[in-house]
């Protein structure tokens, strides 16, 4: 991961990706934040405003 990134969200057009550091979960962990974001996917939705690009700009670098 890059600069020692603990969790990664690589944002696509059409779907997203979440890099957990192996430390921080374990495989069963893992399995439940899985099944956890299948069942919540369709509730969400794409905020992109300048507001949330800003905040997060602020809060990542």
């Amino acid at each position: 991961m890059p600069y020692n990134v603990e969790v990664w969200i690589d944002d696509g057009v059409d779907c997203f990706t979440i890099y957990i550091d192996r430390k921080l979960v374990s495989e069963r962990g893992a399995t439940a934040l899985q099944q956890i974001l299948r069942t919540t996917v369709v509730g969400w939705q794409r905020v992109d405003n300048d507001t949330v690009l800003r905040t997060l700009r602020a809060v990542t670098g």
